[in-house]
């Protein structure tokens, strides 16, 4: 998880602040309420400075490994995911089924 290494460049560093300022604010929308955590405006805001440096900044190598189209840890239950060809960010809850109070039918092949 990028969150839990040694940044050693400053881009790795600058990096590393925008992530986790989005992590405490989706941890504190998470604990005002049971929704998605990109719906909260302060998430929203957090979401927008981390994709407007990534339109001025080439990511790190770290980054891209950890988040670039492909769903990456944000802590225990956040995940997120970073779309280079769009630009966009998304994060959401990620709680294993059987936390999450839902049930989903399964299909089954007979």
């Amino acid at each position: 998880m990028i969150l839990a290494k040694v940044h050693t460049t400053p881009k790795q560093r600058d990096e590393f602040r925008l992530l986790i300022a989005i992590r405490f604010a989706s941890l504190m929308a998470l604990a005002k309420s049971n929704n998605e955590p990109i719906e909260c405006p302060r998430v929203q805001t957090r979401v927008a400075e981390l994709e407007k440096y990534l339109a001025h900044n080439h990511p790190s190598q770290l980054f891209i490994s950890q988040f670039e189209n492909q769903a990456g840890e944000l802590g225990d239950n956040l995940a997120m995911r970073y779309n280079h060809h769009t630009g966009r960010i998304t994060i959401w809850r990620n709680t294993p089924l059987h936390q999450s109070g839902k049930v989903f039918q399964l299909r089954a092949s007979i």
